[in-house]
Formats: structure tokens, sequence, C-alpha cells
């Protein structure tokens, strides 16, 4: 069960697909809190994405959703951010503590963190994050975010964007936060960054736990769960690559055909989604042994 806040315009469509969703904390029920920091433009799409792939997790989760404070937002209606949303800086005034939290990306890749304009209040949320909650995952942009600020390690750039849905291998089978019984996860892939394997695997309180061969560690664990780093979007919805492609050749931006994504490699064709079970490890994994058992 997904609960979000009253009156959340997306609750019937979730309904429509079977997702157990409500606005209410039924009586009785204790449930797990969980911030949820959105800073995908799309602010709807991304949280669909991600009440979905909690919902497998057939745990009851109430969602926070939050945003940066002070800002005006282009691509969601400010009254939408404003009613659903609570400003970090509230959160923080409030001094309460939360069992996981979800930080995702922003199509930021052609600014440097520091000049990012609310990069000074995101670090002082990630030092409050440290102390208020018991374990956090961070997404794509996010995770290249909290690892620059907590370890100092930057991002290869590259002048182009990768797209589509990457084998990554699995090198460390004695964690839980993916079912040691995999050598490879398929995870879709959105982005023109990637990580130095050396600068992380040297980090003592690091462990890469997949990987793909060409552009780098795909998913990343702090020693103890306090930090999961997922550099894929394992919780992309199936259509959500085509988008992408579609709106960036509508751009004139000249993106690649996102591999291993539409059959025999031609978008009029279906899309191959193969990555739902990855996710579904990935979010039971993490919710079961590190926001619960931790």
């Amino acid at each position: 069960m997904i609960i979000v806040p009253k009156n959340l315009p997306l609750i019937e469509k979730l309904k429509a697909e079977g997702i157990n969703i409500t606005d209410t904390i039924p009586e009785g029920v204790k449930p797990l809190n969980i911030l949820f920091l959105n800073v995908m433009p799309e602010k709807e799409a991304s949280e669909a994405e991600i009440y979905r792939a909690l919902e497998v997790c057939n745990r009851p989760i109430n969602i926070t959703l939050i945003k940066m404070s002070n800002l005006f937002y282009k691509n969601t209606p400010q009254e939408y951010m404003d009613t659903y949303y609570q400003d970090v800086a509230e959160i923080m005034e409030q001094n309460q503590y939360y069992d996981g939290l979800i930080v995702n990306g922003a199509p930021l890749q052609k600014f440097r963190f520091e000049e990012i304009i609310y990069w000074t209040q995101l670090k002082v949320f990630f030092r409050w994050a440290d102390e208020h909650v018991r374990s956090s995952i961070y997404i794509c942009w996010g995770g290249f975010a909290r690892l620059y600020y907590s370890y100092g390690i930057d991002v290869i750039r590259y002048d182009f964007q990768w797209s589509g849905v990457y084998t990554h291998k699995i090198l460390n089978k004695t964690t839980p936060l993916i079912d040691n019984s995999l050598d490879e996860i398929q995870v879709p892939v959105s982005r023109p960054w990637g990580l130095p394997h050396d600068e992380i695997a040297a980090e003592p309180d690091l462990e890469i736990i997949a990987e793909e061969p060409k552009i780098g560690p795909g998913l990343v664990l702090c020693k103890g769960g306090k930090i999961v780093f997922s550099f894929a979007h394992f919780e992309y919805a199936p259509e959500r690559l085509a988008s992408e492609y579609k709106r960036d050749t509508e751009k004139g931006l000249n993106p690649i055909l996102p591999h291993n994504y539409f059959e025999d490699d031609d978008p009029n064709k279906a899309i191959k989604y193969t990555w739902g079970d990855s996710c579904e490890r990935l979010y039971k994994g993490w919710i079961e042994n590190y926001v619960i058992k931790k």
C-alpha cells in the first residue's frame, strides 16, 4: 500500500492500473515513512514510477513529497508543487526522523555541481538526512551529486547521451541489495556521464554492486546500507526512454537510438520491457534489508 498526499491527482489513474494507493493512513496501520525529493522536471511521471516501484514491496509506505525551497517551476504548475510538496527547509525544521529517503535526478548535465543554484541548500539537506534518515537511495543525477558531495568523486563527461537498456554485471554477491543468485541485471540508462571504477573501488566505504563495462558502476552501496547509489533508472516506466528519444529528436539533438530497447532496433516497433524484475529486486532489497532491518 502506498499512501500519498491528500487528493493527489495521480490516485485514480494508478488505482485503475491496479496499484494499491490511498491518501489516508488506515486505522491501525503503521507505515514506513519515506521522503521523496523529486528533482526530475516531469513531476507526476516520476512520482508514478516511484509509487509503482515501491508498491510491489507489499508494505504500507507513507510518501512525503518534498522540494527544494524558494524555487519556481516551469515544467510543473507552481500550484501543484505548493499544494502537494513540502519545502526541505520545513522538513528539516520539524526535526523528525524517517525510515527512508529517495532523491532522483535532474537534467543538469551542462553544469558542474557548484554552479547549481540550490547546491548549498542541497548540501545542508544531505547532512540533515545523514542524521534523520535510516537509509537513502539516490538515483541518477541525485546519485552523482551525493557521491561528489560525500567522497569528492566527479563524473566522466561524454559528448553524447547514453540511452538504452544495458546489461550490468553483478560484482558483489554478498549484499542482499540485489538477489545474490543473479549474475547480471538489465537496467535503463539515460545520461551523458560515467564514473571512474578505480576511484570508487579505492574508497573503503563503498562497494560496487553492479557495473556495465563501458559506462562504469551502475549500483554502489555505502557499507552498512546507509546510502544506495543507483546511477541508472531501475524505476523507469516502459515508455520513458521512447518519450525521451522522441523529445530529443524533435528538438534536433540527434540522440542515439536507445540500446537494446526497441524490437529489431526499430523505433517504430514495440518496446522490450526487460528491466521490471531488476526494479522489483532492487526496491524490495532496499526496503527489506536496509530501511527495515538496519
